[in-house]
């Protein structure tokens, strides 16, 4: 059984990922290729957690079993049969963020391949320890068009004028009253 999930970020409206998950492959394994899908440094803490349709938190799933079961001895395809059709992979669990993957059905097409498998994605991979996710498509407008330049005077950094200040020793402004 080959089951499809869609990877999202909560602060993405641009990111996704869908991939081909084989439904006896582990959460373990399925660690491992993620790490290096997106390009994660593989000596720190992850966990899954598995949620049902309405949002309730069915069980955790680390690197030891917490009383759900460890990465190594869960599967997909039990998750899927448990009703746990959302599943969060917390990846930085320190800012407490993490990719959810939301299963949308068993795939069909595909019956050879090496799994899991990679079948679409949009927008760049998050930075592991960034605090934030920038989506280069939203900031795109607020780089300057080649045209020309910004036309905000404030942004006006004038070399060629005099300073009517001076810097002393210590690197104290001081400024001439009479000028």
């Amino acid at each position: 059984m080959i089951l499809r999930f869609r990877a999202t970020i909560p602060q993405s409206k641009i990111f996704y990922k869908v991939y081909a998950v084989k439904g006896d492959m582990n959460l373990f394994d399925f660690n491992a290729f993620i790490l290096g899908d997106l390009g994660f440094a593989p000596d720190q803490m992850v966990i899954f957690e598995g949620y049902d349709e309405k949002g309730v938190l069915c069980g955790e799933y680390g690197l030891f079993d917490m009383g759900d079961g460890a990465m190594d001895s869960v599967s997909f395809g039990s998750l899927v049969e448990k009703g746990q059709t959302e599943i969060r992979y917390f990846y930085d669990m320190r800012n407490n963020r993490y990719i959810k993957l939301v299963f949308e059905g068993e795939e069909t097409g595909l019956t050879s391949g090496i799994f899991p498998m990679l079948l679409d994605e949009k927008g760049h991979a998050p930075e592991q320890f960034s605090t934030s996710y920038e989506d280069y498509e939203a900031v795109q407008n607020l780089i300057p068009h080649p045209s020309g330049p910004a036309k905000d005077e404030d942004l006006d950094d004038d070399d060629d004028e005099e300073d009517d200040e001076e810097d002393d020793e210590d690197g104290v402004e001081i400024y001439d009253e009479d000028e």
